[in-house]
């Protein structure tokens, strides 16, 4: 048979109950679904831009570029963006996975408005084979190969903490660089 809890006992229980549900409620709030990030007004649209790149030239696509990994060559850029700084929503721009090492490369993901993402996902659902060239401060610093829809958002990888960082602190500025 179950001994009555003694005043000390029950005062404990309750202390530890209600520890519990303060975390909860801390976490739940935290995690509030639909959350919205804080906006963030675009100074320089053109800080980062996301072109699609071909491996042939053509009308749409005249403007050589170097794919930034080993072995991959050369592509052809297209003069007009698919995306800008416009397209993203920068607010919520962090590191993939949280927190990430000082050390070693480290990737941004940066969450596309839903605007962003029905012309990136409308984009690659015919462009199979064809790069996607982010452009950051007009220099091409990924080019993933389109292998299937896409939409939602954009991971940037950046050679390490720091520059993620920095990167972070432009985004977050509307793409003005101090």
């Amino acid at each position: 048979m179950p001994r009555p809890p003694t005043p000390r006992r029950s005062s404990r229980i309750r202390g530890g109950a209600v520890a519990a549900l303060a975390w909860a409620l801390a976490g739940l709030a935290c995690q509030k679904p639909g959350a919205e990030a804080s906006r963030v007004v675009v100074r320089n649209p053109d800080y980062l831009v996301v072109r699609p790149i071909r491996r042939e030239a053509d009308a749409e696509h005249p403007i050589q570029v170097d794919l930034p990994y080993s072995g991959a060559g050369y592509g052809f850029a297209a003069s007009s963006a698919l995306l800008d700084m416009s397209s993203f929503n920068l607010g919520a721009a962090a590191f993939a996975g949280g927190r990430t090492s000082v050390v070693g490369e480290a990737t941004i993901w940066i969450p596309l408005t839903p605007e962003g993402s029905r012309r990136l996902e409308e984009w690659s659902s015919h462009s199979e084979g064809d790069f996607l060239g982010m452009f950051l401060k007009g220099k091409l610093v990924a080019a993933p190969q389109v292998r299937s829809r896409m939409g939602g958002g954009l991971p940037l990888r950046v050679s390490s903490k720091s520059e993620g960082d920095l990167v972070l602190k432009e985004l977050r500025g509307g793409g003005a660089v101090e």
